[in-house]
């Protein structure tokens, strides 16, 4: 799809986004002649960011000095360069991108927009290209990070579409302590075989493909992903209202569910007295609890081995339930305290949504699969 800049200028995102499901709208014809789902097909993709400090419209610039930077590591550099990134302002709230690859002598184009504090990606580009491009670019932007969900949120989002059902899905199980991995991907999913797979395997859903009708017919198809991406695939001609409505809600809930889940509200704040006491005001703590295992006796040493001994991580145990935890990709610190089986993540002074998303999204992504998720918060913790 190429992107007309100057034709989107003073457009709302319920404009801009129709103008996108335009490249995805097919007649009655197209559609049932279209036997499977996926394929090298340009769907309309949709990456949902929270930003934490990203000043919006500074792309360019951000890659420019990332590249001349002593800070960045070799991987970044390496993609700047086989890269060029260039963005172009359409309004206050609205710009376009575009990521050369010279070797392959292609250049991708993209919409970024603002939209109540998160950054919005649009693209009709195909994924393998996807892939190699914005969601590499999405990487090294300091600030920026897509969002995730669990997959109860996800399961959640996708039964709350009015007129929608499940026809495929990618589950997942995985928890180390089993020495057990699943992957079940299907297509043409029936009535409660995502339940069947959450029984039968324990696994739990990372995509979910939906059918949307529209009196009565099937009439648009998508996706959803709990990293923060979601597709349409096909919209049947005369119902592109309708996918513009789908899509911004889709869109509202991620953030609601993102934010509920990992946005610190409450800061913790320390006051010391002249006497020497102390309070502290604020309190907020993402809980990982009840996971497929009856204890978990070696759960410190697991952590260590598994999570926090990558790159991304400096830890240090203060006796033997707690970690002080330094993210040295987003340069924040918080702690975990452990109550096995359990993993609870406490905010400090410095902690946003960017380093407690990224260390979950590592538990329920790499490490155990099996854990849910709940944040707890309140303003005053007390003297």
């Amino acid at each position: 799809m190429e992107i007309d800049p100057t034709s989107l200028q003073g457009h709302n995102k319920e404009d801009i986004i129709s103008v996108f499901i335009e490249h995805v709208v097919k007649t009655e014809e197209e559609v049932e002649e279209k036997e499977t789902r996926g394929g090298k097909t340009t769907d309309l993709k949709l990456y949902l960011l929270d930003n934490q400090g990203f000043e919006f419209g500074t792309i360019e610039t951000t890659v420019e000095h990332l590249a001349t930077s002593d800070d960045t590591d070799r991987n970044t550099k390496n993609w700047i360069a086989d890269h060029v990134v260039d963005e172009q302002s359409i309004d206050d709230d609205l710009s376009f991108l575009q990521i050369s690859t010279p070797d392959a002598g292609r250049t991708d184009d993209f919409l970024v927009i603002r939209s109540n504090g998160y950054f919005w990606i649009l693209t009709t580009e195909r994924k393998e290209w996807c892939r190699k491009t914005v969601e590499k670019l999405i990487q090294y932007l300091p600030g920026v990070e897509r969002l995730y969900l669990s997959s109860d949120d996800l399961e959640d989002i996708v039964e709350g579409l009015q007129d929608a059902y499940v026809s495929g899905f990618t589950a997942k199980y995985h928890a180390p302590y089993r020495k057990r991995d699943a992957t079940l991907v299907f297509h043409g999913a029936e009535e409660n075989d995502l339940d069947k797979a959450e029984e039968a395997f324990d696994a739990t859903p990372s995509r979910i493909e939906w059918d949307q009708t529209n009196s009565p017919a099937a009439a648009i198809q998508g996706a959803n992903t709990n990293d923060g991406h979601l597709s349409v695939e096909n919209v049947r001609e005369g119902s592109e209202a309708k996918a513009v409505n789908t899509i911004l809600g889709l869109t509202e809930d991620y953030q609601e569910r993102d934010r509920a889940n990992y946005e610190v509200e409450h800061k913790p704040t320390r006051t010391i007295f002249d006497d020497g006491s102390q309070a502290i005001d604020g309190h907020t703590a993402i809980e990982l609890t009840d996971p497929d295992r009856d204890d978990a006796p070696n759960l410190a040493a697991e952590l260590q081995e598994d999570v926090l001994s990558g790159l991304q991580y400096n830890a240090g145990m203060w006796g033997d339930d707690t970690f002080f935890v330094q993210d040295k990709e987003h340069e924040e610190v918080f702690e975990i305290a452990l109550e096995p089986p359990n993993i609870i993540l406490y905010a400090r002074e410095n902690t946003t949504a960017l380093s407690l998303r990224s260390f979950c999204q590592e538990i329920l992504d790499e490490f155990d699969s099996t854990y849910s998720l709940e944040k707890k918060q309140n303003m005053l913790v007390g003297q």
